[in-house]
């Protein structure tokens, strides 16, 4: 952690560390509004997934200013619908898809950070391709370290919870309909694990499957993501979902594993805004995961999102390392014993 956090110190970029309780550390990047690591106590090995071009001082400083989007990894907070925020021509969506910087690396900065909290605000102007105009937004985000919601599990733990607060300067006219969507980017391959309200068929955003690479059935579905293969995405409608998902890492080598499990809220009867992109008239999805499979940068996704109209949204994220029985059983406990 050390090194990463004097790279991007000496790239511009510093970081800021916040201590929890039993040794768990959370590595906050206030220029992106990011979580960008999240570590165990006595590693250096973060849950989430880190751009490899962090490691040395030039890469990491050229990568983030770069002209395209720089994506260093971690959790990090967007605003939905995609197809208004991210796709110029619905009728192109790869070809018109760009992140818009002033929503991400945006301009956020650093409000204020103690031994148990960190918080981070922007003000910020985004272009609605839809609607043909722009809104500005004040978006704020806490940290806090988490409780371990299974103490005595045996099992290196470190987890944060998270409140992303949104306020719309909406212009006059038509309202706009915008939601927070968090998405937490992990290491490849691993499984993700989500739990849902009886059977439920995911949706396909693009991309394709292997034959048994992606299962449901009426506890949830299960998907193991790994290259090779396009880089592919799927959804789901919020009143599918429990408000739990998961990501379960194996070492086969070593005999451990990795769980990482977000729990969020969710709202019933919604404005859950975000929608495919064909058709893109068909809202109230409220979970994707995303496996990008090709270049440099290989990782998935576990993405939720708060319906639009919620001025403060509130996660946690639990972490835990340790034995593969061991991660296997609290997997089982935390997101149902069919599913994991």
């Amino acid at each position: 952690m050390k090194l990463l956090h004097d790279n991007l110190a000496r790239a511009g970029k510093p970081t800021v560390i916040l201590n929890a309780p039993g040794g768990g550390r959370l590595l906050v990047l206030p220029s992106g509004g990011r979580v960008l690591a999240l570590y165990p106590p006595n590693s250096d090995e973060s849950f989430l997934w880190l751009n490899p071009t962090l490691t040395t001082v030039e890469s990491a400083a050229a990568y983030l200013r770069r002209d395209g989007w720089p994506n260093p990894g971690g959790d990090r907070t967007w605003l939905a619908p995609e197809i208004e925020l991210f796709i110029g021509d619905p009728a192109r969506p790869f070809e018109t898809y760009s992140v818009q910087r002033a929503l991400d690396p945006g301009r956020w900065a650093l409000v204020s950070a103690t031994d148990g909290e960190m918080r981070l605000a922007q003000t910020t102007r985004l272009k609605l391709h839809r609607s043909k105009r722009d809104i500005g937004v004040r978006m704020g985000k806490v940290l806090r370290p988490a409780v371990n919601p299974l103490p005595d599990a045996g099992l290196r733990f470190a987890g944060y919870s998270q409140t992303t607060t949104l306020e719309m300067m909406a212009p006059t006219g038509v309202p706009v309909r915008l939601g927070l969507w968090s998405l937490l980017q992990l290491p490849s391959p691993g499984t993700m694990l989500v739990p849902t309200r009886g059977a439920t068929a995911p949706q396909k955003v693009f991309g394709a499957f292997a034959e048994g690479e992606l299962t449901a059935s009426a506890r949830g579905v299960r998907w193991r993501m790994a290259s090779p293969g396009p880089d592919t995405k799927i959804s789901l409608k919020a009143g599918a979902l429990t408000g739990r998902a998961g990501y379960l890492r194996r070492d086969a080598a070593s005999g451990t594993a990795d769980l990482v499990v977000r729990e969020f809220t969710v709202v019933p009867g919604g404005d859950y805004v975000d929608a495919l992109w064909e058709p893109p008239h068909e809202t109230g999805w409220g979970f994707q995961a995303c496996c990008v499979r090709n270049g440099a940068e290989l990782f998935n996704e576990l993405e939720y999102h708060a319906p639009a109209g919620c001025r403060q949204d509130e996660s946690r994220v639990w972490a835990f390392r340790g034995s593969a029985d061991a991660v296997q059983g609290i997997a089982a406990i935390l997101l149902g014993p069919g599913l994991a």
